[in-house]
């Protein structure tokens, strides 16, 4: 960790600007060419089916630090958990990913700006393609609470020793629904599939 922020600090030595933006390139644990590693570490999120907490997913670093605190559950707290891919029937991915933990890692790009686009594997000109995969979210199911949409990699990592099936915060495939969404050029049903670029 101290390795990766001496090498961001010189990086912005040798740029001589301020130049840059970070991302999340989320089920990875590497970070495309001509992006940096800030650090890995693993997905973390709400429980699916409690109240409250944030809602945003966040990529917890590997090497956690501690300052004032209170060992053991205690009310009127957040909560955060590990988030595990339930993808069943091996679909949108080849592989069978399902009930292992998602790694993450967080990458500096050399551009300027990082925009991630839904429904899309191509960036638009002008745009340098970091990586694509598919759009992944809580489920659309009665007693979920929500996520936000986040961009997983279409090449999967999982944690190592991550495959316990816990279910307590997770993340599916997001399916297009035709009606005020358009289809054509949307269809039914499908998985979405996703992009970040940057420039």
């Amino acid at each position: 960790m101290e390795r990766n922020l001496k090498d961001l600090q010189s990086l912005h030595v040798h740029n001589g600007e301020n130049s840059g933006e970070t991302y999340i390139r989320w089920g990875k644990t590497s970070c495309p060419e001509e992006s940096n590693l800030v650090y890995d570490g693993y997905a973390a999120g709400k429980h699916h089916n409690i109240g409250g907490s944030g809602s945003n997913i966040l990529c917890l670093p590997k090497s956690p630090e501690w300052k004032d605190y209170k060992d053991g559950q205690n009310t009127w707290r957040g909560k955060l958990y590990g988030i595990e891919y339930e993808i069943t029937q091996n679909k949108p991915y080849p592989n069978t990913f399902h009930d292992k933990d998602i790694p993450c890692a967080v990458c500096l790009s050399t551009r300027s700006t990082v925009l991630m686009v839904p429904g899309k594997v191509t960036c638009h000109d002008g745009w340098h393609k970091e990586f694509s995969g598919y759009l992944m979210s809580q489920s659309s199911t009665n007693g979920r609470t929500p996520s936000e949409y986040i961009c997983v990699d279409e090449k999967l990592e999982s944690v190592p020793g991550g495959d316990a099936g816990r279910n307590e915060a997770v993340v599916y495939p997001v399916e297009a629904v035709c009606g005020s969404l358009k289809c054509p050029p949307y269809v039914n049903g499908r998985e979405l599939t996703c992009v970040v670029c940057s420039r």
